[in-house]
């Protein structure tokens, strides 16, 4: 096994987002979606992560959650090519599910500016997600997605009178 416990399996996904702040490419996304789809496994298992940690989980891989339908029907598309989605599990659902209809890459994606430093973060690639009658940037999905995984490794584990609020321009340029 290449990693052995949740946090491990989280830094891999630090780097590849690094990578993406850095230079945004189809490569890393799939690499950093890839690796987001894994962790709830990673994370329901691993006996050393609190209640809340675990707690925070859920509340982002419910099914309603966009950014969880996006990571993981794209997760799935690219491991089984020609998937098709469970249409009897949706029915059986109370909530609207998102389905990811279609990921448009082109080359030229602008990132952008974080000020007071204002460097940009995320050129590369203009990568767009498509869902039912709704598109998003790709970029902007990365960095809610890695926000949830950075409150479960870096923010829940510290005891609620020691944490520091932080600064969204600081949590993407640091991470």
């Amino acid at each position: 096994m290449l990693h052995r416990t949740a946090q491990e399996r989280y830094e891999k996904l630090r780097k590849v987002f690094t990578r993406l702040k850095r230079n945004f490419n189809r490569d890393d996304l799939d690499d950093f979606i890839q690796t987001a789809n894994s962790l709830p496994e990673w994370i329901r298992r691993d006996v050393t992560l609190t209640a809340e940690q675990k707690a925070a989980l859920e509340r982002f891989v419910a099914p309603q959650s966009l950014d969880w339908q996006i990571c993981n029907q794209i997760a799935n598309q690219q491991k089984h090519v020609d998937a098709k989605r469970r249409t009897r599990a949706r029915r059986a659902q109370a909530v609207s599910i998102p389905t990811v209809k279609a990921v448009q890459v082109k080359p030229g994606g602008t990132g952008f500016m974080v000020p007071p430093s204002m460097r940009v973060v995320g050129a590369g690639e203009e990568i767009t997600i498509e869902w039912d009658s709704n598109r998003a940037s790709a970029l902007a999905f990365v960095v809610r997605t890695f926000r949830h995984f950075h409150y479960i490794f870096e923010v829940a584990p510290i005891p609620l009178e020691n944490r520091v609020i932080p600064n969204l321009a600081d949590d993407i340029l640091c991470s």
